[in-house]
């Protein structure tokens, strides 16, 4: 009894910390850890440790990275460590671009080939590049998530 008591706590014990760890390494995310490479087409740069990590500790991240996509300044990094536990790659395609009241929007395409993915607009002003989401778009990707990992 006293055996099995000890393998709950060490379990518990372990869980909590592993817990710590992803809640710690998703608070680093940020989407300025991705960046569109605009010398070739439909190519992009992830950078920072938190995101190879996650990756790394896999699905047991799901459901904290699922909360974080709805955080936009974490929505991309998020959807892309996710793109990475569940399909092992992320496809990026890009751009298409479309005028909205005589602004260009480049839209990217960052997901599963073939399949659901969330897509990034982006604007170019005097040469400075901003990324954003839609808010559609975020409902989205954020639904589907959560039914692909069955969270409710």
């Amino acid at each position: 009894m006293v055996f099995l008591f000890f393998i709950g706590m060490l379990f518990t014990t372990h869980c909590s910390a592993q817990n710590w760890r992803v809640s710690s390494l998703i608070k680093k995310l940020n989407n300025n850890q991705f960046s569109i490479v605009h010398e070739e087409k439909a190519s992009f740069m992830m950078n920072g440790r938190p995101a190879y990590k996650l990756i790394k500790l896999g699905k047991p991240a799901s459901e904290k990275l699922i909360t974080a996509l709805s955080d936009t300044t974490k929505t991309i990094m998020a959807h892309l460590v996710l793109c990475h536990i569940y399909f092992k790659v992320a496809t990026f395609a890009g751009p298409k671009v479309i005028t909205v009241n005589d602004k260009h929007i480049s839209n990217y395409f960052l997901g599963q080939k073939d399949g659901e993915g969330l897509i990034i607009s982006e604007t170019k002003t005097n040469n400075n590049y901003k990324l954003f989401i839609t808010p559609e778009n975020l409902n989205s990707i954020v639904t589907f998530w959560k039914n692909k990992v069955a969270i409710k």
